[in-house]
């Protein structure tokens, strides 16, 4: 019986994947069906609080109310981060934002490395929920890159730094239950997590430039790949081991970008003509400043606000979360949409014929996302309790392989719930208690928790969802995942064995 528990569990995301890469059908037609199952097995199967059918109405009813509103606020992000640009299309000034990131180097696998890995990482530390796919994919596809390439780079580039979101919630939040019960700080959660994610963003690079094309696309590009990986990896590991969680992500990202305009300016990188990112040559229409601007104030504003804000106002950080965490983030970016068409000298009809624009290719969005939202929420409630379900049983099955199955369950969690943060709130106690009855280190396996839930927003159908509508690409999930899927899986197995190394043979005694 616990086995047909555990398989009805896991039928929600089956829906959902099977739907989008078996039968390749659309998020948008896979989202409403997957809530309809899964309420219908809210109501029936798993029913594990003995509700009446009243009380189960009220708690649904809520979680319905609950998606909706969460889901409007991401979309009101992807609308401000596909306004920016529409509005570059529409002013011809995507053609000056080619030629001004082909002055820093035109080899598009340079600009993919930089724009598609560096970028994220500094947006994620910068402000977290969602914003660094939202804003690199349209980046990439203003380069040239095909949107669907596009949107995959974006989402494997924000692999990594999600255990640092916003300033280091992830792990200062998500960790809190280690830090409460005194076996581990903040400080060495940072430093543990920063040593598996510091082997991946040293492979990223390889495989973003593998993503977008193929094995001919590593002719000549290998030492500035290698370089790229490794300088991030060194202030990766620096920045979490020896200086705090707050700054990890951002930091890594700055100076990674910094360090990579330095290699390509001194060492001339081998560029073969199809690698070349061509642009028009006819008479600049904008100046370099005024191409970029809406991205130049983005990489201003995001973090001056999520650190200046708390700064300068008493209780700022919980002001800034009033109406939720990410809608702080919406605003700024859509307050960059408009400083951006100013600088670009657009005019209100012209901007307001964008917006409308803009809106009839994301409404479709809400419908998606919310749909999706509801669905983990309701997988997460203590009413039903399908997520608790399938991770208590994949943990009970795999023994002293428990620090691998960490990695699965953050994984899984994030999957579900679109968050890194999410995924460790929910499961950090069940890793600490389950790594203190088998005799291993609760640090390095909620490191590993950590590590994987940050993963899993690779793949997770709630973000792909988001990055496609940022680049007016609704439809095209399946294409998406399946480019995203077997890089996840090179990370993911790392990780595993990481966990493993880390715990049962490196680190077994890390804190003490």
């Amino acid at each position: 019986m616990q086995v047909v528990n555990f398989v009805m569990a896991l039928r929600p995301i089956l829906v959902v994947l099977v739907g989008i890469l078996a039968f390749k059908q659309s998020a948008k037609r896979v989202a409403p069906v997957a809530l309809v199952w899964t309420l219908a097995l809210g109501f029936t199967f798993f029913n594990v609080s003995g509700a009446s059918f009243k009380e189960t109405v009220n708690v649904f009813d809520a979680l319905v109310w609950k998606g909706l509103k969460e889901g409007l606020k991401i979309v009101w992000m992807v609308f401000g981060a596909f306004v920016i640009l529409n509005l570059l299309r529409e002013t011809g000034a995507i053609e000056d934002v080619k030629a001004t990131i082909a002055r820093i180097s035109d080899d598009r696998r340079v600009q993919a490395v930089i724009i598609g890995m560096m970028l994220p990482i500094f947006l994620e530390g910068a402000a977290g929920a969602g914003a660094p796919a939202a804003i690199a994919a349209p980046f990439l596809a203003a380069l040239g890159f095909e949107p669907v390439t596009a949107i995959a780079m974006a989402l494997l580039g924000d692999a990594t730094p999600c255990s640092w979101g916003g300033a280091g919630l992830t792990t200062i939040n998500g960790g809190a239950a280690l830090v409460d019960a005194g076996v581990s700080t903040v400080a060495l959660n940072s430093a543990m997590v920063g040593r598996f994610h510091m082997f991946g963003v040293l492979i990223i690079p390889f495989l973003l430039v593998f993503m977008a094309f193929g094995r001919k696309g590593f002719k000549g590009v290998v030492p500035y790949l290698a370089f790229a990986g490794i300088t991030t990896c060194g202030v990766m590991f620096a920045l979490s081991n020896f200086v705090g969680a707050e700054v990890t992500s951002m930091g890594t990202g700055l100076i990674s970008m910094l360090l990579s305009v330095v290699y390509v300016k001194t060492v001339k990188v081998q560029t073969p003509e199809e690698f070349r990112n061509h642009f028009s040559a006819q008479a600049r229409k904008y100046s370099p400043f005024q191409a970029l601007s809406p991205y130049a104030y983005i990489l201003v504003l995001l973090p001056l606000v999520r650190y200046g804000f708390p700064a300068v106002v008493k209780n700022g950080f919980a002001v800034m979360c009033t109406f939720g965490y990410i809608v702080w983030v919406d605003v700024v970016i859509m307050l960059c949409g408009i400083l951006g068409a100013a600088t670009l000298k657009v005019g209100a009809k012209q901007y307001a014929a964008v917006c409308k624009k803009t809106i009839l290719h994301v409404t479709p969005v809400l419908v998606t996302m919310s749909s999706l939202l509801i669905v983990s929420y309701i997988m997460q409630s203590s009413h039903t309790g399908m997520m608790n379900l399938i991770a208590s049983d994949t943990a009970a099955v795999v023994g002293r392989l428990y620090p691998a199955a960490a990695v699965a369950i953050g994984a899984g969690g994030s999957f579900i719930t679109g968050t890194g943060l999410g995924s460790n709130i929910m499961f950090a106690d069940m890793h600490m208690q389950a790594a203190q009855a088998l005799g291993m280190n609760p640090i390095t396996v909620f490191a590993g928790q950590n590590a994987g839930a940050s993963l899993g927003n690779l793949i997770c159908p709630n973000n792909t969802v988001e990055a496609c509508a940022t680049v007016g690409e609704i439809g095209r999930e399946n294409q998406v995942m399946k480019r995203t899927l077997p890089a996840f899986a090179v990370l993911a197995i790392l990780y595993m064995a990481l966990a493993m190394l880390y715990t049962c043979v490196l680190f077994p005694n890390f804190g003490a």
